[in-house]
């Protein structure tokens, strides 16, 4: 063992603690390389009464090509099956689940799409299929929290902006009441700030309730979380100019302009922050708009207003941004999966992706996150891909624009200085550190390794036995 060295804790500031936990606790399906292991790895839960799986990427496998009905059929035709993609904004079904669901034609649905005979929904059309899925009780939401929390301490996170709300069909106060038991009993030491993502009928309540920004001990609410698209695996990121690879697709846009703005507007006017997910550049462009029309009326200075990803933000987008104080919560990790693909999505644009060194140069408010479990939560692997913009599990690819490589002191200062923005502190605890095994090198992120967490000032990890 080298020299150990101490660091402050990492904070993340976009994830899904609650999803995190509920995607461990299911059958991951992120190795797979083909439909076949796909088949294999479901038919291993046959004496469930329904099987999940999570994590399929069809660029993994050797033609590229969705997962179907007609594949998880093979799994069981009475047992319902759901493979959702490791986006999230994608999944499938066999026709057990069909059934379950009652779902026997295709019926449009706004801000989505599904198709019976391939089994696939998209987007918000998924909420036919999440909807029959047993909801899962007080024991085992507090089973995911604290899985989530192991997982989190193991990696040196000691606090994140979290998307819990939206995970299950469970009203937000019974998850407030889930996370204030858990640190009650100091069953999760993580420190969560809470990216509220509810419905516009949900907020007026939430408004109306006095939850606005209120802090509870060891928990606090945060600013209202925002889907404004899909995603570019899924081909579901809204986009100005069609997919390269799928020439009559423009993506899916999850909101009119008018239904954006007065979401954002209706935060924004009781001094509750936005984060909006958009990551085409229809969306973004959608989302700064509905920004900059609500602030132009609110008259707000030191909001916390920002974008989630805006992996496709364009130069002109971004300047835009900066004009209006508007933050960038981005995922350098993403990297990881999409350096693979995102030409043949794009074309040329990609020359004007992922621009996140831009947007620090520009002095946005630049946060690091991962979006885990979209993306794995390890820190040192999105240090990685920010400072040497390649893919670590297609190492053999060559960096994309490798003028917007991060050096290691700005990557650290945005998963920690920076992100204190997005968790409403203004200075990191310095009873909130780690100690990992060796010093930090940009050259050996991949081999570094969480020795001990200290979340105020107490050991709450221990590697060393």
């Amino acid at each position: 063992m080298g020299k150990l060295t101490k660091l402050s804790g990492f904070i993340d500031s976009h994830l899904h603690m609650l999803g995190l936990g509920y995607t461990k606790s299911n059958i991951s399906l992120e190795e797979a390389k083909s439909k076949k292991e796909v088949i294999s790895l479901l038919k291993k839960s046959q004496s469930k009464t329904i099987i999940i799986g999570k994590g399929w990427n069809q660029e993994e496998f050797i033609y590229k090509k969705f997962l179907t009905k007609a594949d998880l059929n093979k799994v069981s035709l009475t047992i319902p099956v759901i493979a959702i993609r490791i986006c999230g904004h994608v999944l499938v079904v066999n026709d057990a689940m069909l059934k379950l669901a009652k779902i026997d034609n295709n019926k449009g649905i706004n801000g989505g799409s599904f198709d019976i005979n391939t089994g696939i929904f998209k987007e918000k059309a998924m909420d036919l299929i999440y909807n029959k899925i047993p909801i899962p009780n007080k024991n085992d939401l507090k089973e995911y929290f604290i899985k989530a929390n192991k997982i989190m301490l193991e990696n040196g996170i000691t606090s994140v902006a979290s998307d819990d709300f939206s995970i299950f069909p469970i009203s937000y106060e019974e998850i407030i009441s889930v996370i204030n038991e858990l640190y009650k009993e100091n069953l999760i030491q993580v420190k969560i700030t809470e990216q509220v993502n509810i419905s516009i009928d949900e907020l007026r309540s939430f408004i109306k309730k006095g939850y606005v920004n209120k802090r509870f001990v060891k928990f606090k609410l945060g600013p209202l979380k925002i889907i404004a698209d899909g995603s570019l695996g899924g081909k579901t990121a809204a986009l100005r100019e069609p997919y390269m690879d799928d020439a009559n697709n423009l993506g899916i846009k999850l909101y009119t302009d008018i239904e954006l703005f007065e979401k954002v507007y209706l935060a924004d006017s009781f001094g509750m922050d936005v984060v909006i997910h958009a990551i085409g550049d229809t969306a973004i462009n959608q989302a700064i708009n509905a920004i900059i029309k609500s602030l132009k009326i609110t008259k707000r200075k030191n909001h916390h207003h920002a974008l989630i990803h805006a992996q496709l933000a364009t130069k002109s987008q971004i300047k835009l941004m900066k004009e209006w104080n508007i933050g960038a919560i981005v995922q350098p990790i993403f990297l990881n999966t999409d350096i693979s693909i995102v030409k043949s999505r794009i074309g040329s644009r990609y020359k004007e992706s992922y621009l996140f060194k831009t947007m620090y140069n520009l002095d946005l408010k630049v946060g690091f996150s991962t979006d885990s479990p979209i993306e794995p939560i390890n820190p040192f692997y999105n240090l990685y891909t920010a400072i040497h913009r390649k893919s670590i599990k297609n190492n053999k690819l060559q960096p994309l624009l490798l003028e917007e490589a991060f050096e290691l002191k700005e990557a650290l200062d945005c998963y920690t200085k920076n992100n204190l923005h997005y968790i409403y502190e203004d200075k990191q605890e310095e009873s909130d550190y780690i100690i990992i095994d060796r010093p930090l090198n940009k050259n050996d992120l991949l081999n570094t390794n969480v020795l001990k967490t200290y979340i105020d000032g107490i050991l709450v990890y221990n590697k060393i036995k």
